[in-house]
């Protein structure tokens, strides 16, 4: 009596059950790549990694000298080092976005609106200020009166 035993057939072996696992894996280690981040682990700057400081600066206004009641806006650094700024003024009458840089010097003063013009280069009410540095969170504010 001749028995022969054969294995039992196996099912192929499919490149898509090694190709699901793969990217199952990928997107766990995304997945938890995004939980460190946004503990703030992963970036050692506080509660999570896209909180900044805030910029070292105060921000006054002063009225025009003549002209009306437009203002000038008046940042006082409480910087130890210089600070490059992006300033913008978005006005509130034409939405009109105006642009301009400028350096922060140590304990320093920057005016922005003080060119004593009636020409609209002063701030009126509802005008905003955004002040702005990459390593500092925006600033932002509206001319009060």
């Amino acid at each position: 009596m001749n028995i022969c035993m054969e294995a039992p057939p196996q099912a192929p072996k499919s490149p898509l059950n090694l190709t699901v696992i793969v990217v199952a894996a990928m997107v766990l280690l995304a997945g938890l790549a995004a939980v460190f981040l946004l503990s703030g682990r992963g970036a050692g700057q506080g509660p999570t990694a896209f909180s900044k400081p805030p910029l070292p600066l105060v921000l006054t206004w002063r009225e025009t000298l003549g002209f009306g009641k437009t203002q000038v806006a008046v940042i006082q650094g409480k910087n130890d080092v210089p600070i490059q700024l992006i300033i913008e003024v978005i006005r509130s009458v034409d939405g009109k976005v105006l642009r301009m840089q400028g350096t922060l010097e140590p304990k320093g003063i920057l005016e922005v609106g003080h060119v004593q013009r009636p020409d609209g280069n002063n701030f009126v009410p509802s005008d905003q200020i955004v002040i702005q540095n990459n390593n500092y969170a925006p600033y932002q504010e509206s001319c009060p009166r």
